[in-house]
């Protein structure tokens, strides 16, 4: 790594044989970007107030919503019970794009907004992944999930803690914990896995009766568990590359001219 007077300058993780020189960390704000979260501490006047019930704010608030509807639905044991499930987890998925990418394309991003979004996500996935272990499906039994559901966990936890301490800390910290693409694909992988193991475990005799006898959702279970441990890996590999960007550039900055 060559040395850099910018601590922006944070080399992207490689995927899939893609190659990229840098991946700035001062590009285009996204929602989660810590600059909203403390806009009003570096501004130099009187913070402006910002609305509350944006698109987007609203749809960060149905999915906070969608939490007690869905452990409502899950305990009534209808017939039909994971399939309503996994469709409340594939509706909040949704949400979770979609708020985001209104307050960019609109301009309408706020401090709370900011603060929300993350904690609805966190929410939200525990809970399904607290779900699928206490029931997952088919093949599987709660002590094959588990060690990913304690990792996924554990692993947004610290990353939340490792947020507000970069938040407080100053001095750019911020730059260096902002969301980057292997976090991305982490999530991505996390949500896609989580909603097929929450839609296989609905029988397949019950959505398609001439189809009862056949392997098909057993094979999609066992590929989105094999995908929920690949986020589980993503997640964490992406957690030590943040606390490397921490300590390279903002507690011992010295180390990167020994690199």
């Amino acid at each position: 790594m060559t040395e850099s007077n910018d601590p922006g300058d944070i080399p992207v993780v490689p995927l899939i044989g893609v190659q990229k020189p840098a991946e700035s960390l001062i590009s285009p704000i996204d929602r989660r970007s810590d600059f909203y979260r403390h806009a009003a501490l570096v501004v130099p006047h009187k913070p402006v107030p910002q609305p509350l019930m944006t698109l987007p704010n609203v749809l960060t608030f149905f999915r906070l919503l969608l939490v007690p509807v869905i452990l409502a639905v899950w305990e009534l044991q209808y017939r039909y019970t994971p399939t309503l499930c996994a469709a409340i987890f594939i509706a909040a998925s949704v949400t979770d794009y979609f708020d985001g990418y209104l307050a960019r394309k609109l301009k309408i991003a706020t401090v709370f907004g900011a603060f929300l979004d993350p904690v609805a996500d966190k929410i939200m996935v525990a809970t399904a992944l607290v779900l699928l272990a206490v029931s997952p499906p088919p093949p599987w039994s709660p002590q094959f999930m588990i060690a990913p559901v304690v990792l996924i966990i554990c692993r947004e936890i610290t990353m939340s803690a490792l947020r507000e301490w970069a938040a407080a800390a100053g001095g750019g910290a911020s730059k260096a914990v902002k969301v980057n693409t292997l976090g991305k694909w982490k999530t991505a992988l996390q949500m896609v896995s989580m909603s097929v193991l929450l839609v296989v475990r609905q029988p397949l005799g019950d959505l398609l009766p001439e189809r009862a006898d056949s392997r098909w959702f057993l094979d999609l279970s066992l590929g989105a568990y094999v995908g929920l441990w690949g986020g589980t890996v993503l997640g964490i590999w992406s957690l030590a590359i943040y606390f490397a960007n921490v300590w390279v550039h903002f507690i011992y900055p010295e180390a990167k001219k020994h690199q």
